[in-house]
C-alpha cells in the first residue's frame, strides 16, 4: 500500500498565582501495542482518498499498524479504538495513558520528536499508515516517510484544529461515523465542564510562555493559536494583544514547532493585560518564573501556572482526550482565578 501523491471560588486577593500539581509525564518506555488486531472498521470505506497539503493519499485497505509523527493524531486513533504502534515521546501524556490503560493496550514504541532521529525507528515498525498532522515537516521529509508507508498530512502548514484532526484520522482508518460521534461527545463535554462556573464566561485571558533563560523574551499565544481557540470554546475571551506584537517574530517551540506563539520583550511585560494570564512554563521553574513576572503585571491580573509538560501540552495538542483532561483538571482552577479577578 503506497501513497498515490507525487505524500469551580475563594476570597479575592490582590493577585493569585495558582500552581497546578498534577501528574507528570511518564518515563519513556517502549513496548509493542496489542491494539488494532480487531479494528471493527467499515471495510467498505476503502479505498479512501485523503487530500492534504502535499497531495492526495490513497488508503487502500484497513490500516492495522499506524505510526504517528507530530501530535493529536495518536490521541484520536486511540479514542477511536486503534492504538498506534509508534508515536513521538511527547505524545505519552497523562491523558493518553489513562485511555490506553482503560483500553488495556500497551505503550506504543516511543521515538524522538525530531524526524531525522525517528525515521529508522518508524521504518522498523513496518507501519501501513503514517499520520503527520500538525508536524512541521518539509516536502522532502514527507517523501522520505512515504517510502515507508502512505502518509496523511494536514491540509495547511499550520496546526489543524481538533475537529479537523478527528475528521481526517477517522476517515483514513475507516471510522468516519465514530469520528463524528467523538466530535459530538467532545462538544458536549466542553459546555458541561463550565456549567457550574458562571464567573468564567467572558473573562479575558492571555496564554503566555516564559522561559528559564535570564532575560529571554516571552512567547504570547496569538488569537489563532490552539490554546486561544480552545479556551475560547470554554467561554473565556481572548484579551487584546499588546500593540505592535503583530510585527514580532514567531517563536518556534523545541518540541511542538510553530504553534502560534509571538515573541514579546520581557521588559514590556506590563503591556500584557488580561483578567487571567495563563503562564506556561517548565515545571521545575514555573513558580519562580511566575513570581518574577507577577510584579510587572496589573495588580488585578490572576496568574495561573500551566506546567508545560501537562496543561500546556494539553492546550497545544488540542485533542478530544486532552480537552477532556482540561475540562476535569484545569477548568476548575481557571474558574477560581476568574472569580478572584472579578472581585
Amino acid at each position: 500500500m503506497r501513497d498515490e501523491s507525487a505524500r469551580k471560588a475563594s476570597p479575592a486577593m490582590s493577585r493569585r498565582t495558582v500552581m497546578l500539581g498534577m501528574l507528570g509525564l511518564p518515563f519513556v518506555v517502549s513496548a509493542c501495542t496489542g491494539a488494532g488486531e480487531e479494528p471493527g472498521s467499515d471495510a467498505g470505506a476503502f479505498p479512501v482518498d485523503i487530500a492534504h497539503r502535499f497531495g492526495t493519499t490513497t488508503v487502500r485497505k484497513q490500516p492495522l499498524r499506524i505510526a504517528t509523527f507530530g501530535f493529536a493524531a495518536a490521541d484520536v486513533c486511540l479514542a477511536l479504538g486503534i492504538a498506534p504502534v509508534g508515536m513521538p515521546g511527547s505524545n505519552a501524556t497523562p491523558w493518553y495513558n489513562l485511555r490506553r490503560i482503560a483500553e488495556e493496550t500497551l505503550m506504543p514504541v516511543l521515538y524522538a520528536d525530531e524526524l531525522d532521529l525517528s525515521l529508522a525507528a518508524i521504518e522498523e515498525l513496518e507501519p501501513d499508515l503514517i499520520f503527520t498532522l500538525g508536524a512541521d515537516i518539509t516536502r522532502a521529509q514527507y517523501d522520505q516517510l512515504s517510502e515507508i508507508a502512505p502518509v496523511v498530512h494536514g491540509t495547511t502548514a499550520g496546526k489543524p484544529t481538533w475537529r479537523e484532526t478527528v475528521d481526517v484520522v477517522a476517515r483514513a482508518i475507516g471510522r468516519a461515523d465514530e469520528g463524528a460521534d467523538l466530535v459530538r461527545d467532545t462538544e458536549r463535554t466542553i459546555p458541561a465542564s463550565v456549567s457550574d462556573y458562571p464567573d468564567l464566561a467572558g473573562v479575558t485571558v492571555l496564554v503566555v510562555e516564559a522561559f528559564p533563560v535570564a532575560g529571554a523574551d516571552l512567547a504570547v499565544y496569538g488569537e489563532a493559536s490552539g490554546p486561544a481557540n480552545l479556551l475560547g470554546e470554554f467561554g473565556l475571551r481572548p484579551a487584546p494583544l499588546p500593540t505592535g506584537i503583530e510585527n514580532a517574530g514567531e517563536v518556534e517551540d523545541d518540541v511542538f514547532g510553530r504553534v502560534g506563539q509571538l515573541r514579546w520583550p520581557r521588559a514590556q511585560a506590563e503591556e500584557l493585560r488580561a483578567e487571567v494570564l495563563v503562564l506556561v512554563a517548565e515545571r521545575q521553574r514555573s513558580q519562580e518564573l511566575a513570581d518574577e513576572l507577577g510584579p510587572d503585571l496589573d495588580e488585578a491580573t490572576q496568574v495561573v501556572i500551566a506546567p508545560k509538560d501537562e496543561m500546556g501540552a494539553a492546550m497545544i495538542m488540542e485533542s478530544p482526550l486532552s480537552i477532556e483532561w482540561l475540562a476535569r483538571n484545569f477548568i476548575p482552577v481557571l474558574a477560581e482565578a476568574a472569580f478572584n479577578a472579578q472581585q
